[in-house]
């Protein structure tokens, strides 16, 4: 049973809240009021989705409330007592359009927060899905006759969908196409058998075989050879690796002797080019020590110069400064003479200014202030009085107008001096503050004076330059010196260095020439050996190649041994298939016969069990002598609901009026929702009056009052007829809202 429903932010609903008992529940309102949005909610909930939704006719995001003002999350809340226990499913969508969903039980989470985790655990918990719900239990506004509007193949497509005999059609029409494919997939094998030979195919074979048999016996003779030359090629590698060793350090030595000979050469070329540079005592005399020592003064020496130069530059700089200094001063002192007036002038002329401004100021106040009083007396004056109000003496009219009139010409006398006072205080502040201005370049000018240089310090500058251009001079000369005897000492070393060398060489050269005629080394017996490995390795891969050949062909020959028989295996394999097919197409053909005859039971009982609801209900619905039954009539095309004329089956399409046509409609949903999903036991009803006349909505109203309670436990009917109000038996509720000033849905409960 579906306790209740709570609406927050959804579309007109801003805080809403129903409770709902067993029996008829109904929503009354006008249009607009947000009755069918209940519906639409409760929907929602329970599945995630209701039809406007579906057929998008609205986004998702366009549920939430936005106005009077925008809003940015809706949820809705439904209450459920379900086979003894209590549940509450809950959805929340945001602006975005995204959604959360959770369901729980007895307050703890059963599903969530995954829309689709809740949809599988309702679908579960109900035994029923959306579609069959709002086919069979909600009927969407001006849609009872759903099924009526549909096409003649489409209504026998969702009415079987609805009974759940659809599946028999699929499979039924699934077993046609195996069957079929059976009967191909058999002719397919008799074909295939009738172009193979076996017995040519058995003789193919058994070639194959005898000509593998002879290929395997020559590659294991060139293999037997194969292993000879590689005993004999490794005994003659071996031989060849000791005499190639013994080349390869002739070579070496012979190398060595070369390279140092040439170096002697070499250096005793160098020598003989710098003997010319120093002297024998020179060299003798010539060691590390020495040269360490004169590096060590050609290091000093640049340093020496270094700072020297760096000190000139720096001179040079400041002697620039000085001059640039100088520069300016002669034309600041040219701007001193432009100014005509000193600091100490200026100044004067600055308090002098100051005091005039001052009076004058005083003097305005003075004039405003005698030109307010006179406003006062004027004020006072020009009441209708008998006492003056300054010393309350009598004051006769004549005397009062006489008072007035002198004070106004008075105020009038000071208000003109005003603006003449006022522009002269401006000429002067703006002649005040030229004064200062002046003031301030007078003395930034005299301030910069006082830091610039004169001649006296170019002249020092100038005797410093002198004296470090002199000591830089001797520097440069006393280093030339040093570096001079330092290249000569250098090459003198370097004249030492090389004869050491060359000593050294030469008993190097002696050794080498010893180590080569100890040597045997025999050039004509390398090369002959080395012919032979190569033979030898040609002959290797000439049988490699053979049994490489040989081995190819062997797979040549497994692959068509290998063929043969698997054609062989396929030729028998086919004769089994053929037969087992013609098995399959028998047992097929039988299960289809038995799908047919199932489904065919199952509609005429489902149909039946209708029929039999709808005619109980049909006489209180239809309270009418014309028609005297309804039934939904089967047949092999189309399903047809009909109605009883006098004994005579005609169909409501064409036939019925507006209201007869809804009341069959509304008779058959009652009927689907009692056979179809008897354990929820619910029907939803959105304007169910829709074409009815008076005598059709009172008997709907008896139907939903008397008959409805009695086959199922809740009853929900959204309708803007006031009248059907009466027929509720669990609770009532009155909607409204002022559309025009964008006001949420209210409601009001009435008590039963």
């Amino acid at each position: 049973m579906i306790d209740g429903i709570s609406l927050h932010n959804w579309k007109s609903h801003e805080d809403t809240s129903f409770k709902f008992g067993k029996g008829t529940n109904i929503l009354v309102g006008p249009m607009g009021s947000g009755k069918s949005t209940v519906l639409d909610a409760l929907c929602f909930a329970l599945f995630g989705n209701f039809p406007a939704l579906q057929h998008k006719r609205v986004k998702l995001s366009e549920i939430i409330m936005n106005r009077p003002a925008r809003k940015d999350e809706a949820w809705v809340k439904v209450e459920l007592t379900w086979q003894g226990s209590k549940y509450e499913i809950e959805r929340r969508i945001n602006s975005e359009g995204s959604s959360e969903a959770r369901i729980s039980r007895g307050g703890k989470l059963v599903q969530g927060p995954q829309p689709q985790r809740v949809n599988e655990e309702v679908e579960r918990l109900l035994k029923i899905d959306y579609e069959l719900f709002t086919r069979a239990v909600y009927a969407e506004q001006n849609g009872i006759d759903y099924f009526l509007t549909l096409g003649r193949g489409d209504r026998k497509k969702q009415i079987d969908e609805l009974l759940g005999i659809n599946k028999f059609e699929v499979m039924r029409s699934s077993l046609s196409t195996v069957l079929n494919r059976i009967n191909g997939m058999q002719d397919d094998k008799r074909a295939l058998l009738g172009s193979m030979d076996a017995e040519k195919l058995r003789k193919e074979e058994e070639s194959a075989a005898s000509d593998l048999k002879r290929l395997e016996k020559e590659t294991q003779e060139f293999s037997s050879r194969a292993s000879d030359i590689v005993v004999r090629k490794k005994n003659a590698e071996a031989a060849l690796s000791k005499m190639s060793m013994v080349e390869r350090v002739y070579n070496e030595l012979s190398e060595r002797k070369g390279a140092v000979a040439r170096t002697i050469e070499n250096l005793e070329k160098e020598e003989a080019g710098r003997m010319a540079a120093v002297s024998p005592e020179e060299i003798e005399r010539a060691d590390e020590a020495e040269m360490g020592r004169i590096d060590e003064g050609v290091r000093e020496g640049k340093k020496r110069v270094a700072e020297y130069t760096r000190e000139l530059g720096s001179t040079n700089e400041r002697i620039r400064a000085v001059q640039d200094e100088m520069k300016e001063r002669g034309e600041l002192e040219k701007r001193i003479a432009e100014f005509k007036e000193s600091a100490a002038e200026l100044e004067g002329r600055i308090n002098e200014e100051e005091k005039k401004l001052e009076e004058a100021r005083g003097e305005i106040g003075c004039s405003k202030r005698r030109v307010a009083e006179l406003d006062e007396v004027i004020s006072e004056l020009g009441k209708d009085m008998t006492k003056c109000p300054v010393c309350e003496t009598p004051l006769e009219e004549e005397r009062r107008k006489e008072l007035l009139e002198k004070r106004k010409n008075e105020r009038a006398g000071e208000a003109e001096r005003i603006p003449g006072m006022e522009k002269l205080i401006a000429d002067n502040e703006k002649l005040l503050s030229g004064i200062k201005d002046k003031l301030k370049k007078v003395r930034d000018v005299e301030e910069r004076m006082k830091r610039l240089r004169g001649k006296e310090e170019a002249e020092r500058l100038g005797s410093l330059l002198s004296s470090v251009e002199e000591k830089l001079s001797k520097e440069e000369h006393a280093l030339k010196d040093t570096e001079d005897k330092r290249e000569r000492v250098r090459v003198a070393l370097e004249i030492k260095k090389s004869r050491m060398r060359m000593e050294e060489l030469r008993k190097e050269g002696a050794d080498v020439e010893r180590k080569l005629g100890e040597i045997k080394f025999d050039r004509d017996a390398l090369e002959a050996k080395r012919n032979e490995v190569g033979e030898l390795r040609t002959e290797e891969r000439g049988i490699a190649e053979k049994i490489e050949g040989l081995r190819n062909e062997i797979k040549r020959v497994e692959e068509i041994v290998r063929g043969k028989r698997e054609e062989i295996e396929r030729y028998e394999k086919l004769g089994k298939d053929a037969e087992r097919y013609g098995s399959f197409y028998e047992n097929f053909a039988l299960f289809q016969n038995a799908v047919s005859e199932t489904q065919a039971e199952l509609r005429e009982e489902l149909i039946g069990a209708i029929n039999a609801a709808m005619g109980e209900m049909w006489s209180t619905v239809y309270p009418y002598a014309d028609y005297q039954g309804v039934r939904l009539n089967a047949n092999q095309e189309d399903y047809e609901l009909q109605l009883n004329a006098t004994g005579n089956w005609v169909s409501v399409d064409g036939i019925a009026s507006g209201g007869e046509r809804s009341s069959a409609s509304i008779v058959m949903r009652m009927a689907f929702a009692m056979v179809l999903v008897p354990n929820l036991s619910w029907l939803i009803l959105d304007e169910p009056t829709h074409n009815l006349d008076e005598e059709g909505r009172k008997a709907l109203g008896k139907v939903l009052s008397e008959y409805a309670p009695k086959i199922v436990e809740q009853v929900f009917v959204i309708t803007h007829d006031e009248s059907m109000k009466d027929e509720a038996t669990a609770r009532v509720y009155h909607l409204w809202r002022n559309k025009e000033k964008n006001e949420p849905t209210k409601v009001e409960s009435e008590m039963l």
